[in-house]
């Protein structure tokens, strides 16, 4: 992150935006020329490669795919059992700069961001449907797979963006994921973003996306520390959280960073509270000890 943080710009913050759980979890496949959708039968086979049982619930032309996947089963209140599904649009027009200039300054995975948000006209619209009450490793999971499946069946495709964590990445870095099941989500569903607090030498790191599977994403307001070793730190703590369900409990410790790196002699004491940065969502603050920087209780 060295290079680009030198070249962060002032933004002023604002936290009535609002980071909730998304009932209805949203990908954008981005293209430079429209293209033309496969149809119903195509995707459905393409699907039946990682899923085994897939329906047609819909395909309407010009409109909306939705598929029934039979693999990921939602168990309702009334005890009635029905498959979740996945939905794709079709090609719609796509604007880079509805994208703005603090969404464009945490884009740290992807160096050619300017020049895809800039030439990529249209966008397809991924979706779940009727899946928000999977346990979230589920429906991950199936999120995961839905997407690498398009990507087979688009190969003009040249980027992936992610609102709700405001991840941006190509086409080969989706299809590369270093993330090893379960977490092959967090590849594209979270990002870790880094902030300077103006007029102080204060940091801060936190991540952005977990709030969008009903997890808590984790927050660090310090000084006088490696902003990459925090970076390196905040991929282990979350892996960790969505490994475990978050089971770290308010007031809590987790290893904190010393010269070797992650050190389990040093206990940073873990709390849940308000987001310090926008937008608003409940987070684990993580305070590093003797480098903390702000007021904690």
């Amino acid at each position: 992150m060295d290079d680009q943080q030198k070249d962060q710009k002032v933004f002023r913050q604002n936290l009535d935006e609002k980071g909730s759980f998304q009932t209805l979890f949203q990908i954008y496949l981005l293209f430079t020329e429209k293209g033309t959708r496969p149809d119903g039968k195509k995707i459905q086979k393409a699907l039946l490669s990682k899923f085994e049982k897939v329906d047609i619930v819909a395909n309407v032309k010009d409109s909306l795919s939705t598929f029934a996947i039979w693999k990921y089963i939602v168990e309702y209140k009334d005890k009635q059992r029905l498959p979740a599904q996945v939905l794709m649009s079709d090609f719609e027009n796509f604007d880079g700069n509805n994208i703005d200039l603090m969404q464009r300054s945490q884009l740290w995975d992807c160096p050619e961001k300017d020049e895809i948000l800039a030439n990529c006209k249209y966008k397809i619209m991924l979706s779940d449907f009727m899946a928000s009450g999977l346990p979230y490793k589920e429906r991950c999971a199936m999120l995961t797979e839905w997407l690498e499946t398009t990507l087979e069946l688009f190969p003009d495709c040249v980027a992936v963006w992610t609102p709700s964590s405001g991840k941006l990445l190509t086409r080969e870095q989706v299809l590369n994921n270093p993330w090893a099941a379960p977490t092959r989500f967090l590849h594209f569903g979270m990002n870790i973003r880094l902030f300077n607090i103006q007029n102080t030498n204060d940091m801060m790191v936190d991540t952005l996306g977990l709030y969008a599977i009903g997890l808590p994403d984790i927050q660090y307001h310090f000084h006088d520390l490696d902003p990459n070793a925090v970076v390196n730190h905040a991929y282990n703590a979350t892996a960790y959280i969505f490994d475990t369900d978050a089971s770290i409990k308010d007031g809590e410790t987790i290893d904190g960073i010393s010269e070797q790196g992650i050190d389990r002699s040093i206990q940073w004491k873990c709390q849940y509270e308000r987001s310090l940065i926008q937008p608003d969502r409940e987070v684990m603050d993580i305070c590093p000890g003797q480098y903390a920087a702000g007021a904690r209780e």
